[in-house]
C-alpha cells in the first residue's frame, strides 16, 4: 500500500543514498591515497566502482523482474554493502580490497534503479510526483559534499568507510517502509513489443548523454582551478548546478516527465550541447554561473523525462531488468567512457577542447532521440 509514510521512506532513501555518493566521489581516492596507493592504483580500485554499475544493475534486475516485492532485496543489499565499507579498512592485500571494493559497487549499484523503478511506478500511479522524491537526494548530495569537505578533507579522511556503513544502513532502513511493487501501482495502456526499438534508442540517447558529461563530472573542477578560479567558487559553481536540478525536480516534474520523449530528450541534449560549448570558450563569472543552470536540463530534465519513458516501452515483465540496463548504459557506461576519453582529450589538447568534444556527443544524441515514439 502507498502511503504518506511510504513516500518518505523514499525521499530518506534518496537522501541518504546520494549522501553517500556526496561521500565517495570527492573522498574514496582521497582514502585510498591515505592507505599508500599511488595514482595508478587510485585509479584502478575507483574505476572498479564504475565496473560494477555496469555489471550489477541488469543482472539484478533480470534476477528481480517477477518479484512481487524487491524492498526485501534492498535491505540485505544495503545492509551487505554497510558491512562491505567495515570491512574495506582490513583488506590489506590489493586482490582482497579489489573484491571488496567491487562487491561493494555492486550491491551500491543495484538498489538505486530498483528503487528508481518504484518511484515512477508511484508517479505514473499519480500517487507522487518522481521529482518530488528524487529531489531528496540532490539534497543529501549537497549536504554530504559540504559535511565531508569540512569533516574528511581536513586529515580525517579515514573515517570514511564508517560514514558509508551509516548512510548505507539508513537506505536500508528505509526500504523496509516501501511500498509493494504491484497491481496498485500498474496503470493502463502497458507498453508492447512495438517498442522495443524506441527502448533500444532511449539507451543510445541516454548512453551518449552522459558521455557527454565526462569532461564535467571528470575535469570541470580542475578547468576552473586552471582558469584560476579559487576553491570556493569552484564549490559555488557545483552547488549552483545542483540548485537548478534541485528547483527543477520539485516544481516542474510532472511536465517533464509527461513530455513526448523525442521532443524533451532533443531538447535537453540540444541545451548540453550548449552548455559544454560555453564552458569551453567562456571564462567569466557570469556565463559559467548561467551555464551552471542549465544542468536543470542536461541532467534533471533528461533523468526524469527517459526514466519515465523506460517504464512505459518495457513490458511489465521486464521493468526491474529495463531500469537496470537504463542505469548501466547512461550512469555505467556512458559516464566511465566518456571520462576516460576526455581524458585522453585533456592531455593531448587541453580542457577546452575536451568541452567541445563533449558538445559533439551530445548533438550526436539528438537524432537517436527524434525518432523515439511516444507510447500510447
Amino acid at each position: 500500500m502507498v502511503s504518506a509514510r511510504s513516500l518518505y521512506a523514499i525521499g530518506l532513501f534518496y537522501a541518504a543514498y546520494f549522501a553517500a555518493m556526496g561521500v565517495i566521489l570527492p573522498f574514496f581516492p582521497v582514502w585510498l591515497a591515505g592507505r599508500g596507493l599511488d595514482v595508478a592504483q587510485v585509479g584502478l580500485f575507483t574505476g572498479l566502482l564504475s565496473v560494477a554499475k555496469v555489471l550489477a544493475p541488469p543482472l539484478a534486475g533480470r534476477a528481480l523482474d517477477r518479484a512481487r516485492r524487491v524492498s526485501g532485496f534492498i535491505v540485505a543489499a544495503g545492509l551487505a554493502a554497510a558491512g562491505l565499507a567495515l570491512a574495506m579498512p582490513w583488506a590489506d592485500a590489493p586482490w582482497m580490497l579489489a573484491l571488496t571494493v567491487l562487491a561493494f559497487g555492486c550491491l551500491w549499484a543495484v538498489v538505486l534503479p530498483l528503487t528508481d523503478g518504484l518511484s515512477v511506478a508511484v508517479s505514473e500511479a499519480a500517487l507522487a510526483e518522481y521529482g518530488r522524491l528524487r529531489v531528496w537526494g540532490s539534497v543529501g548530495f549537497v549536504a554530504a559534499s559540504l559535511a565531508g569537505g569540512v569533516w574528511l578533507a581536513d586529515g580525517r579522511a579515514a573515517a570514511l568507510p564508517w560514514w558509508l556503513a551509516a548512510l548505507l544502513l539508513v537506505t536500508a532502513l528505509a526500504a523496509l517502509g516501501f511500498p509493494e511493487r504491484g497491481a496498485r501501482l500498474e496503470t493502463a495502456g502497458e507498453p508492447r513489443t512495438a517498442y522495443a526499438a524506441s527502448f533500444s534508442g532511449l539507451l543510445v540517447a541516454s548512453f551518449l548523454m552522459q558521455a557527454s558529461h565526462g569532461a564535467y563530472y571528470g575535469f570541470y573542477s580542475l578547468y576552473l582551478l586552471d582558469l584560476g578560479w579559487d576553491g570556493w567558487m569552484v564549490g559555488s559553481f557545483w552547488v549552483l548546478g545542483v540548485l537548478a536540478e534541485i528547483v527543477l525536480m520539485w516544481g516542474w516534474s510532472r511536465p517533464v516527465a509527461a513530455a513526448a520523449p523525442a521532443r524533451m530528450l532533443s531538447l535537453c541534449l540540444a541545451l548540453a550541447a550548449l552548455r559544454w560549448t560555453g564552458i569551453g570558450l567562456a571564462q567569466s563569472v557570469w556565463a559559467l554561473a548561467l551555464l551552471q543552470v542549465l544542468h536543470a536540463a542536461s541532467f534533471a530534465a533528461f533523468h526524469i523525462n527517459a526514466i519515465t519513458w523506460v517504464r512505459r516501452y518495457a513490458p511489465e515483465a521486464r521493468q526491474v531488468s529495463a531500469q537496470g540496463w537504463y542505469a548501466a548504459a547512461g550512469f555505467g557506461a556512458g559516464a566511465a567512457l566518456g571520462v576516460m576519453a576526455c581524458g585522453q582529450v585533456v592531455r593531448a589538447w587541453g580542457f577546452s577542447w575536451a568541452f567541445l568534444a563533449c558538445a559533439g556527443v551530445a548533438l550526436a544524441g539528438i537524432p537517436v532521440a527524434m525518432r523515439l515514439r511516444p507510447a500510447p
